[in-house]
């Protein structure tokens, strides 16, 4: 039995009425989208360009390989349907579930087998006055009749079949014409992306220096519990925890399953072994950027970093002074500063600025939902290149610097900005962004510029 339009429409409706996607408005809005293009069928236009413009509000240079946006939020889409429907929606009827491969959504029954004894219990309703005769009639469209069909009969079916095999051949020929023309478009020259004014305004100096730039990863302090196969070395370090302590780690879902030890558990410092999920993802980015300008770049963890490296080379600093050490090490004379509050302090506040910013936590849940971040750009140890750090105040707001400075759109807002802070004389050099970064279950879903100030060399 077919699903029809009011079915699969009331089925939406009820995913977007639901708890599970109760504080998922982007999720919300991609599985509107993607649902409703696919009752008015218009399946053929559900391409990861048409929905990171339209649901996500990228600009027509959208570059998938640079921005995975729709990819990111097309697999938290699929984790929520599965938690949807291994909780409260447990009991509906209708499935809708996102296959991985593509952005078409299909629409099931939860209980495939009970739909033809459905339709018997409807054509019983209808004739319940008919015949037995009548009743068999009824049910006919359920079992395949075993009576050989009419010559005509049989000449019509295969007109029909004729037909529908045209049909499709010139679907098919129009979805390949389309999806020829999104990979052409997705494939556009990588030059003329780099050679646009807004990249060149902001990386124009890290682009056209003949040798790659130094990436820095972040390498935050994490702890880890005791193993066996720690060498006493490092066991003598560890931190016992008590019995509070351990019992209320091993009622944390986030520890569940990672501690099997008979022993009480104890936490060791692990150094050099991690970086943070916006720092790996403000890596994909960069590095995209700089594939597209055919330019390599070159990878150190923090840790590893010397003077050396950041006197004689363009360098890209991913973290805050929490997390990376050379963010804290470099002389500090910005507007902007870090604190160990977690705060942003502004030092030189303008018209309408703060003079602290502090990120907003969801009260129930604890999440995060607002951070701050910095792209701040100096100049290096010798004055003679340039230092861009991007940081948040957390993970979530590096990730969102990163993308501020790899997305065409966001990088026109900061030229601009940048031109008319300079005026005659041009954008700054050197200068401070403050971003705004609205967050949503630890993925940055709002990127808003709030302060610009130039920084003089020293």
């Amino acid at each position: 039995m077919q699903l029809d339009k009011e079915q699969k429409l009331e089925q939406l409706e009820r995913l977007l009425q639901s708890r599970t996607l109760q504080h998922s408005e982007s999720l919300k809005a991609f599985l509107r989208f993607v649902v409703e293009r696919t009752v008015a069928e218009q399946e053929i236009q559900l391409k990861e360009y048409i929905i990171a413009t339209e649901v996500f509000g990228r600009n027509s240079d959208y570059d998938p390989r640079i921005d995975s946006v729709v990819r990111v939020q097309a697999g938290r889409l699929r984790t929520k349907l599965q938690e949807y429907y291994a909780t409260e929606g447990k009991s509906d009827q209708i499935v809708i579930d996102l296959p991985k491969g593509h952005y078409h959504p299909v629409f099931t029954y939860a209980c495939p087998e009970a739909q033809p004894e459905l339709a018997v219990s409807h054509a019983v309703a209808a004739h319940n006055q008919a015949p037995d005769d009548h009743l068999l009639a009824a049910t006919s469209d359920i079992h395949t009749s075993v009576v050989p069909a009419p010559v005509a009969h049989t000449q019509t079916i295969r007109l029909w079949v004729l037909s529908v095999i045209i049909v499709a051949l010139v679907v098919a020929v129009l979805v390949l014409a389309l999806s020829n023309r999104e990979l052409r478009r997705a494939a556009a020259p990588a030059q003329s992306l780099i050679d646009a004014d807004e990249i060149r305004t902001v990386w124009g100096a890290f682009i056209n220096d003949p040798e790659p730039p130094l990436l820095v990863l972040s390498n935050p302090a994490v702890y880890r519990f005791v193993n066996k196969a720690d060498p006493n070395v490092l066991a003598q370090r560890a931190i016992r925890l008590n019995d509070d302590q351990a019992r209320t780690m091993f009622n944390a879902p986030e520890f569940k399953g990672q501690w099997v030890e008979t022993d009480a558990p104890q936490l060791i410092p692990s150094l050099g072994m991690y970086t943070g999920m916006g720092e790996a993802i403000g890596l994909y980015r960069l590095t995209g950027l700089f594939g597209a300008a055919h330019k390599e770049i070159l990878l150190k963890q923090s840790r590893q970093v010397s003077a050396a490296d950041l006197k004689y080379r363009n360098v890209i600093l991913l973290g805050s002074i929490y997390v990376n050490e050379w963010s804290r090490k470099l002389p500090i004379n910005e507007s902007f500063v870090y604190t160990y509050s977690a705060t942003i302090e502004n030092h030189q506040p303008q018209a309408g600025e703060e003079r602290e910013y502090r990120p907003q936590f969801n009260e129930q849940t604890g999440e995060l939902k607002i951070d701050y971040a910095l792209v701040t750009v100096r100049p290096n140890i010798s004055g003679e290149n340039d230092v861009m750090i991007l940081a948040g105040i957390y993970s979530e707001g590096t990730e969102a610097a990163a993308e501020f400075v790899t997305t065409r759109n966001h990088l026109a807002t900061l030229t601009q900005g940048l031109q008319q802070l300079g005026g005659k004389d041009g954008p700054p050099r050197y200068y401070q962004a403050l971003l705004k970064v609205g967050v949503e279950n630890g993925t940055p879903t709002t990127i808003t510029l709030i302060a610009l100030h130039p920084l003089r060399a020293s």
